[in-house]
């Protein structure tokens, strides 16, 4: 007994040392963090290592009410160094002619509400350079190499930051503090949730290009319009970016500011632009997305998008734009339009309404389209809420009615959409002449995954879907190409798709038997109501905005007066007066140098 009591003692002696002590409580310590603690390592490893079970009553968003507009924008200084409301040189010329406006192919401008108008090249980018070296050039001139366009565009966000939710900010630079790391270096949250951002009302409008693009001219005059019109005009709603491939470039540019200094130098991106500079190259990608093995743009355009959501959370939605395209009027007018458009969309049949065309030689107004696509379904809808797949737990909103029959066109109308696409959809399963149709992987279902692709990959996005997109790819090596990424992985989680059908003209206008190609009965004729039957779309080469198309070069070269040769016949749409050539109100792709 007496040796059971020494050892109880020695016991004790030992438990009860200040070194024993200390270890006991850090032991609890460590395990009240790991345990409980809302940022412990379990906690967010969860994110990751979870499995969708689409059993389970997953997380979703409410629905999202219409949000009240935003006070009335302020006047920005343009590049003249004169507030924009104040200096005619700086204005675009947008006109009214007394001749019939011609019919879009597909589209409408009365339905999206584009305005009708007219511009010549002088009128269009004169404020921006346009003939400056010609005796003729009456606006002040500008020594464009002096301009800081991110600068214009933070003091432009300054002058109006009262009408924004409290506590947003602008970078003085994009391209100097690059928030962008490899991922082992980024202290950046590796896959944040949708509820954990708040609103910031505000638009990236983000332009791709690579080191070593050669810009010419007609690029500078783009780019400067891009900013003054989206940014400056709009009391910066918008915030215009370059994102600069940087291909296979040697230097470790997110290593120091030296190294990104040299890079963007090395970029050859203009001076006047290099302060909205984000620079990225393949490595950082690799870095993040190990589990994708294929990460070139061709298959994965959106990758470096879903980075730049990521690292810039300061924005809502993401414009994701190419260099080669145009706009023939007003592009910040153009992008406030589609954005509306969108928003005031139904939910209800949006998809079906995206794999048609709004042909008005066909079928009338839009009025009638949308009567004509509620009734090839039925008064209901292929796809109600999200588009179930077993390897995506939805966040989307749950639907008001169990069946879209019992919605009369209301859900959804006034929600901002989570990606905006610029051209017609189609179930990926039925595109048998599009190369990257079984280019996929990551889904239990393989090759009858149903997933849809809207080309080109011209799209905004909300932060919300890229996000998702972006965990889908990381965790997961969820993967579909390019043109399909952001309508699919939409449609798997609920979120709003919409496609405002802008004007689109085809150099063929009047061969009936050519439209009848495209159009394949409408909807009437659609034996399920989503989609034409015959899916196979015909050669887009004659397009004003399409994936691959000559003609919007032709169109370009006419406004801006240049000599066609004999073989190549004059766009109709051109109309001469005056001595002057006008183009109507558009947005051009691709118009690829000469």
């Amino acid at each position: 007994m007496g040796k059971l009591v020494s050892a109880r003692a020695r016991f004790r002696r030992v438990l009860f040392t200040r070194q024993s002590l200390i270890a006991i409580t850090l032991f609890y310590i460590l395990a009240f963090l790991f345990f409980f603690h809302p940022t412990a390592l379990p906690s967010q490893l969860s994110l990751y290592e979870k499995k969708p079970n689409v059993n389970a009553a997953p997380k979703r968003m409410p629905d999202r009410p219409p949000l009240p507009s935003l006070s009335k924008r302020i006047p920005c200084y343009g590049p003249r160094g004169k507030l924009l409301s104040q200096s005619p040189d700086d204005q675009i010329e947008e006109v009214t002619l007394d001749i019939p406006y011609p019919t879009p192919w597909t589209g409408s401008y009365e339905a999206v509400g584009i305005s009708q108008t007219w511009t010549t090249a002088e009128g269009r980018y004169g404020p921006y350079g346009w003939g400056e070296n010609e005796e003729s050039y009456n606006r002040s001139k500008v020594e464009w190499n002096k301009v800081d366009w991110q600068q214009l565009q933070k003091q432009c966000f300054i002058r109006n930051a009262r009408r924004f939710p409290p506590g947003e900010t602008t970078d003085d630079s994009m391209m100097k503090h690059s928030r962008f790391r490899y991922r082992d270096l980024s202290k950046t949250p590796v896959a944040p949730e949708w509820h954990e951002f708040r609103q910031s009302r505000r638009t990236a409008i983000v332009v791709r290009t690579w080191r070593g693009y050669e810009y010419k001219d007609e690029d500078l005059h783009y780019l400067r319009s891009l900013v003054v019109e989206t940014s400056l005009k709009t009391g910066g709603e918008y915030q215009v970016v370059l994102l600069v491939d940087m291909k296979d470039y040697e230097l470790d540019i997110f290593a120091s500011e030296p190294n990104f200094l040299q890079a963007l130098q090395d970029s050859g991106v203009p001076p006047e632009f290099e302060s909205m500079a984000v620079l990225w190259d393949n490595r950082l990608l690799e870095s993040w997305y190990p589990l994708v093995s294929e990460r070139r743009t061709m298959w994965q355009v959106f990758q470096p998008m879903q980075l730049f959501a990521l690292h810039y959370p300061e924005f809502d939605h993401f414009w994701q734009l190419e260099l080669d395209m145009r706009f023939t009027g007003d592009a910040g007018k153009y992008f406030d339009r589609l954005g509306d458009f969108a928003r005031n969309e139904p939910r209800k049949q949006a998809l079906e309404r995206s794999q048609f065309q709004h042909m008005q030689k066909r079928i009338g107004d839009y009025k009638s389209f949308f009567a004509a696509v509620d009734k090839a379904n039925n008064g209901s809808a292929s796809v109600w809420g999200p588009l179930r797949i077993p390897d995506i737990d939805p966040i989307g909103p749950e639907p008001p009615y169990d069946h879209a029959a019992n919605d009369t066109f209301r859900w959804g109308v006034g929600e901002d959409a989570d990606v905006i696409v610029t051209a017609w959809c189609g179930d990926v399963r039925k595109a048998y002449d599009w190369m990257f149709r079984d280019w996929l992987g990551g889904f239990s279902m393989g090759g009858e995954t149903p997933r849809y692709w809207c080309p080109p990959a011209i799209m905004r996005s909300s932060r919300t879907l890229l996000l998702v997109a972006h965990e889908a790819q990381l965790i997961h090596g969820m993967r579909v190409p390019s043109e399909a990424t952001l309508p699919s992985f939409a449609l798997w989680h609920g979120l709003k798709l919409s496609f405002p059908q802008h004007p689109v003209f085809h150099e063929r206008e009047e061969e009936d038997e050519y439209r009848e190609e495209w159009w394949r009965g409408g909807p009437a004729a659609s034996i399920d109501g989503s989609g034409p039957n015959e899916v196979p779309m015909p050669n887009g080469m004659g397009m004003s905005f399409w994936w691959q198309s000559r003609w919007p070069r032709a169109i370009m070269d006419a406004m801006e007066g240049r000599e066609f040769k004999k073989d190549v016949k004059y766009p109709y749409l051109v109309h001469k007066q005056d001595g002057k050539v006008y183009v109507p109100n558009m947005m051009l792709h691709p118009v690829k140098h000469n």
